[in-house]
């Protein structure tokens, strides 16, 4: 497993260390100043000296309690699961989390990540999959009824002249109600469920700058708004919406742009509708039905999304799409970013192609999976011979093996010759360790 992109909004929690990087504005301290020879203690000389003293307490009680997640999470990974899939341990590891985010310390839950990704490649994975499922399904109660609310995002790649205008997307509301209706109408959701989509198209960086807490507390927003006549408001989700940063398309220029549709979806813990049956070939058939819904929701509809995106009817639209999967918010934001991380490394690779002028079929692939500020980085170079024709470097979300066997099933499709592998690959294209691919 590799580290999680630490989101570049910041998190919202008491003990904040920021994800942003530093101001280049800010002065630096300057040198400690002589202590006066002479000292009289006085009762605000005593109350900072308590606030001092209290705030390094605190600093090393999160500290403390970053380690016991560590140490939680190491015990936990190296158990065997039981028959039902769970780990001694495993509840104890999940109520930390949820207290975690419940409490806004998106920072002790990402030390302890980044901790783990150097330490205990398994426990990393269980933390990574249980901070982001406690993120996206929040478990609440209303009066004696246990309900749970889960966050979900729709990608998608949009081709068009120009690219996409934040103020044109969404701002037909009668197509969007079209839009929010059709999730139940085509089967996505269950009849049953309450669900809500966010009137607003997000930009791969206004999800990227989302944390755990922050997904959790959009999910309790959501959950308010659903079942609260009284709320007026939700702070969380009117956060998340950051605005897209500017873009410097010329009106004429052919645009591939990534968004996400953002929804809420509100269900009773026993609606069949969700239930994934426990025999493997029956819950093999019921997701492969949900997929085959999805297919079909995405062909229907299409000239609907792109009316929403645009404002005009479909015929006149002048706008591609391409939909990936509906899934909760952690595992569509990796599938919506590791498809587009592709699509560029391909164009890449062809505009390198194309500028030396030789042939696919002529040229090798290098590929290597390095390190770069901590940042697991996929390398992939293409030859004739010792000639380097093309490059391209994208950062692994996930999976790094699984991600670069399907970097080379999509450069397998340039028609390129042969596959190698490397440990590493220089700026002149050198590698280190060269030998064959292995096949997946």
């Amino acid at each position: 497993m590799n580290k999680p992109t630490r989101p570049q909004g910041k998190p919202q929690s008491k003990a904040q260390k920021p994800a942003a990087r530093p101001n280049p504005n800010q002065k630096p301290a300057g040198p400690a100043k002589d202590k006066p020879k002479t000292h009289v203690a006085t009762d605000a000389s005593r109350r900072r000296q308590h606030n001092a003293h209290a705030a390094s307490q605190v600093m090393d009680e999160g500290e403390e309690e970053m380690l016991q997640m560590v140490a939680l999470a190491t015990a936990v990974a190296a158990g065997e699961p039981d028959a039902g899939g769970r780990r001694v341990g495993q509840e104890e590891l999940e109520r930390m989390v949820r207290n975690c985010l419940r409490q806004r310390d998106d920072e002790t839950l990402y030390e302890a990540l980044e901790q783990l990704r150097y330490d205990n490649r398994r426990g990393h994975g269980l933390l990574l999959d249980v901070a982001e499922e406690t993120a996206d399904v929040v478990l609440l109660r209303r009066g004696e009824k246990e309900m749970e609310i889960n966050a979900f995002l729709i990608p998608f790649l949009a081709r068009t002249r120009g690219g996409l205008r934040q103020e044109q997307a969404l701002a037909d509301g009668d197509a969007f109600d079209a839009l929010r209706a059709s999730l139940q109408d085509a089967g996505l959701e269950s009849p049953k469920a309450r669900v809500v989509l966010v009137h607003h198209l997000y930009h791969p960086e206004e999800i990227g700058a989302l944390t755990y807490g922050d997904v959790e507390a959009m999910n309790r927003d959501a959950f308010a708004s659903l079942t609260d006549k009284k709320v007026m408001s939700v702070p969380a989700i009117e956060r998340s919406m950051r605005g897209w940063p500017d873009g410097a398309f010329g009106a004429d220029d052919e645009v591939l742009e990534l968004r996400f549709l953002l929804g809420f979806a509100l269900k009773d813990l026993n609606d069949p509708f969700y239930a994934i049956p426990a025999d493997e070939a029956a819950a093999d058939a019921y997701f492969e039905q949900r997929a085959a819904h999805f297919r079909s929701w995405a062909e229907k509809y299409t000239p609907l999304m792109q009316q929403c995106l645009t404002g005009k009817p479909a015929g006149q639209a002048q706008c591609e799409l391409h939909f990936m999967y509906q899934d909760l918010f952690h595992g569509a934001k990796r599938t919506g970013n590791a498809e587009y991380r592709t699509l560029q490394m391909l164009s890449e690779l062809e505009q390198g192609l194309a500028q030396s002028g030789v042939a696919a079929g002529d040229a090798d692939a290098v590929f290597a999976v390095a390190e770069d500020d901590g940042e697991a980085v996929l390398q992939v170079v293409l030859r004739a011979g010792a000639r380097v024709l093309a490059r391209s470097e994208q950062v692994l979300d996930g999976d790094a093996q699984e991600q670069l066997f399907d970097a080379a099933d999509a450069v397998s499709s340039l028609g390129v010759a042969g596959f190698r592998l490397a440990d590493a690959i220089d700026a002149d294209g050198g590698t280190q360790r060269e030998r064959d691919f292995p096949r997946s």
